[in-house]
Order: C-alpha cells, then structure tokens, then sequence
C-alpha cells in the first residue's frame, strides 16, 4: 500500500511538472532567458562590425563610382582631342592641295632637280640684275611650282632691286619685297619660299 502512495506520488509531480512547463514554454530555453552583460556586449559588437561593413562597402561602390566617371571625362577628353588632330590634319591638306592648285609644275625636272637649284640661288646675286633680265622671268617655289612670272620692279635709291611685281595666274598681282626672293643666274630663276596664303595677302595689300 506504502509503495502504491509513493508511485501515485511521483506520477503526480510528475504531471504537475509537464503542465508548468507548458504553462511557460520559455523557462526551459536558455535562448529566450535575459541576456547576460557579455552577451549584450557581444551582439552590440555584432551590430557595430555589421553597420561599419555596410558602410565601408557602400564607400568603395562610391569610391569605384567616382573613378568610372574620371574615367569617362578622361576617354571623352581623349576623343575630342583625336577628332580636334583630324580636324587640324584634313585643314591643313586641304591648304596644300589648295596651294597645288594654284601653280603650274615643271614637270620637266624632278622635285630634286628644284631643290638643288633652290639651294644654290643667292639673294645677293638679285640685288643687281637689270631691270631687262628680270622682266618676264618665272618665279617658281622649292618644289618646282610656279608662282608667277614678274612684270614690274623697283629699285631703291642706291640701284639695288628693292622689290618685284609678280602676276598670278588669275590675272592678279603682288609687290614681294626682294628679300623674301632668291636668283639662280644658271638656269635663270626667281625663288621665293612664300606660301599661297602670304603671297595673297600681299596681293590684297598691293
């Protein structure tokens, strides 16, 4: 009977205990039971590490944001700069045919023969030269262009040539200054190393 009392007994505790525990499902989880200082410590860390990562994270996408754009200000520069060379390049060949235009070449000599001839014209030797010998006579550039033929001359005080009238193709004329004209007494040449664009502003000014 003794031992009965004591089965029934613990059976009793025993339920009594089930039914507490269901009665506060949160006594037995040692994950819902208030945090200790060092765990608090710990998930405040947790949140600091997390909230510095993002932080970083979200300034190296700006940082490599920041550098594309330099990177696209830089490329379009480049752009720019290549077609402004082009631009620059198609004007002055268009200058150069547009010079081309302008004269008649010798193609009797090659460019060579003009440049030796060139070379070796003396400004000193056309301070000199009768007003008969320089009349008519082509003026023609380095590379066997003719510019033009002189028609009228001027001398200073002292005899010496001081500058030529030279009439274009187009029936236009320029006073060049005898400096800016070079003599081969061989072959009987007028040199000058004027370009097209300062021979017509002498033109303009004549």
């Amino acid at each position: 009977m003794k031992l009965r009392y004591l089965m029934l007994g613990g059976v009793c505790a025993m339920t009594l205990g089930i039914a507490s525990g269901l009665a506060d499902p949160q006594a037995g989880d040692p994950y819902t039971q208030n945090p200790t200082p060092q765990e608090r410590a710990q998930t405040d860390r947790l949140n600091t590490d997390q909230q510095n990562d993002a932080a970083a994270s979200n300034g190296a996408d700006a940082a490599t944001q920041a550098q594309y754009q330099d990177q696209q200000v830089q490329y379009q520069n480049q752009v720019q700069q290549y077609q402004g060379d082009q631009d620059r390049y198609q004007a002055q060949k268009d200058r150069y045919q547009d010079d081309r235009a302008e004269y008649n070449y010798d193609r009797s000599h090659p460019y060579a023969w003009w440049h030796d001839r060139y070379e070796r014209a003396s400004l000193n030797s056309f301070y000199d030269i009768p007003r008969d010998d320089l009349i008519d006579l082509r003026v023609a550039r380095e590379d066997g262009y003719s510019v033009g033929h002189i028609r009228e001359i001027e001398r200073r005080p002292d005899g010496r040539v001081a500058a030529v009238k030279i009439a274009f193709r187009d029936g236009e004329h320029a006073w060049v200054r005898a400096r800016d004209l070079r003599y081969d007494p061989d072959d009987r040449i007028v040199f000058t190393d004027l370009s097209v664009m300062e021979l017509r502003d002498l033109e303009r000014n004549s």
